[in-house]
């Protein structure tokens, strides 16, 4: 059964938001009894002390009524609450236990009969406070005095009068009291009754109108509501000046487009909010910063993360490589925080409540890093590619490609025909025969000659510090090491075309 009672308080508190043309809506206000269900006031444990008339004047119909009224009262009641009968007449005595699920039992320790001769209502309200008193007595609690006759004591009562010493020590026991919240209702049975004499020790006690008999249940309606009331302000209390924290993260603001996440934390023990109408502004010019426009619900204690867009123009990129732009602004966040609980609160509990956004207006760095060491890196690259092809193609020009044939006559007077290509050719006993090592590659005179020459480098013992380097130009024979060189295939009058580049 409470697990049912909870789920309706909950989507009764719950916001409801709905992503069309009319805007966002909520669910109705929670009533009285969905905000009492949600705080489980049937947990907080009341103490009811009900001082019943059992003199003379009350018996037959009237008495009847009062215990059926007084049933209907009980059974209203938490199991856990504590209930005590205080019937009075010649003396008062007191039975307190739990109200339990069978309020007829408790009916039941009533006199069977309404016969007294007297009506002591000083001795009551004595024994009320006494039990008030109690070791371990709930914190909230209700009296009700339920009377048809006047104030008669008996012979010997400390009350024979309606004032005086003994009434004042029942107002200053009565100030002592331990509880919390003491309410008090008089209800009249009758035209003129002593049911006001209450006040003497309750200043605020209620005193309604001469009920019909008929109508007591109805009476006793008011002061079981009032008690619930009360259970619900002392939860509601520690909530009223709480409200929603707001937790900026921590970091700069960085150029072009940002996104915070701000979290927002309720902090109510009992009271779910929510938060509408959020708005974020700027001290600084160069910000535009927004906030969703989607109202937030939150449940006691929880926390909901709104993400705030931020747009900064940091200005052109700078040419220093490492230039950085700094600034500051000041963030303040705004929003209605209210309640679906609030009517109920400021309405049917009398409650002032006004929560508020903390913590909303942060200071924030602004940098942003308008040059940019890449672009640096990626032209030194492009300058170093720049220079390696420059490189390749000036060392292709001043060492060009071979061509044609090179005729070779050793010392011993034999011929061979070595093919040139490439930009080297090396001289073996394999392809020239002759003894010993050598190299021909190509060589032009001057960086913007056109014409190349034969560079040859041979050596009979094949070492390198023997090597003689002679030059041939097209069509020309030289002699190196013993041995004749003759560059063929490239006509000696146009030796600039004859050898590729």
């Amino acid at each position: 059964m409470k697990r049912k009672r909870w789920a309706a308080a909950l989507v009764a508190a719950a916001v409801v938001i709905v992503s069309g043309g009319g805007g966002p809506v909520r669910a109705a206000p929670s009533t009285p009894d969905d905000v009492y269900a949600a705080l489980g006031i049937d947990r907080v444990v009341g103490d009811y002390v009900v001082m019943v008339d059992v003199s003379g004047s009350m018996n037959g119909d009237r008495y009847a009524t009062v215990k059926r009224s007084l049933t209907a009262f009980f059974a209203a009641l938490a199991p856990e609450d504590q209930v005590t009968l205080v019937p009075f007449a010649d003396k008062a005595q007191a039975r307190t236990q739990p109200a339990g699920r069978a309020p007829g039992q408790l009916v039941a320790k009533l006199p069977r009969v309404a016969d007294g001769q007297h009506t002591d209502i000083g001795a009551a309200i004595e024994k009320t406070i006494d039990v008030l008193q109690r070791p371990g007595a709930p914190a909230l609690a209700t009296v009700v005095l339920l009377t048809d006759g006047q104030h008669d004591p008996p012979a010997g009562s400390p009350y024979p009068f309606t004032q005086g010493y003994q009434w004042n020590q029942l107002a200053r026991k009565a100030e002592e009291l331990p509880q919390q919240s003491v309410t008090a209702y008089a209800i009249p049975l009758a035209g003129r009754t002593g049911a006001p004499l209450l006040e003497k020790a309750f200043p605020t006690a209620r005193v309604l109108r001469p009920a019909a008999i008929d109508r007591l249940t109805a009476a006793l309606e008011q002061p079981k509501a009032e008690a619930r009331a009360v259970k619900a302000r002392s939860l509601l209390a520690g909530d009223l000046a709480k409200g929603v924290r707001v937790a900026w993260p921590d970091g700069a603001i960085g150029a072009g487009h940002s996104e915070l996440a701000v979290t927002l934390t309720s902090t109510t023990a009992h009271v779910p909010l929510t938060v509408d109408r959020l708005a974020v502004t700027s001290t600084n010019p160069a910000l535009t910063v927004r906030a969703p426009a989607t109202p937030v619900s939150l449940a006691p204690g929880t926390s909901a993360t709104v993400p705030i867009f931020v747009d900064w123009d940091a200005g052109p990129r700078r040419t220093a490589p490492l230039s950085t732009v700094s600034d500051t602004t000041t963030l303040a966040l705004t929003g209605a925080v209210g309640s679906p609980w609030t009517t109920t609160m400021t309405g049917d509990l009398r409650l002032t409540f006004r929560p508020e956004l903390t913590g909303a207006t942060t200071a924030r760095d602004l940098s942003a890093q308008r040059g940019s060491i890449w672009y640096w890196i990626a032209g030194g690259v492009l300058l170093l590619a720049l220079l390696a092809l420059l490189r390749t193609w000036r060392a292709r020009r001043l060492v060009p490609a071979l061509t044609g044939t090179l005729r070779v006559r050793t010392p011993a007077g034999t011929e061979h025909h070595v093919p040139l290509s490439g930009r080297k050719v090396r001289l073996t006993a394999g392809t020239s025969g002759l003894p010993g090592a050598g190299e021909v590659s190509a060589a032009r005179p001057s960086v913007g000659a056109t014409r190349a020459d034969l560079v040859i480098q041979y050596s009979r013992d094949g070492s390198v510090a023997g090597r003689t380097v002679v030059t041939c130009p097209p069509g020309a024979t030289v002699q190196a090491g013993g041995a004749s060189f003759t560059w063929e295939g490239v006509p000696a009058q146009r030796g600039e075309q004859a050898v590729a580049t």
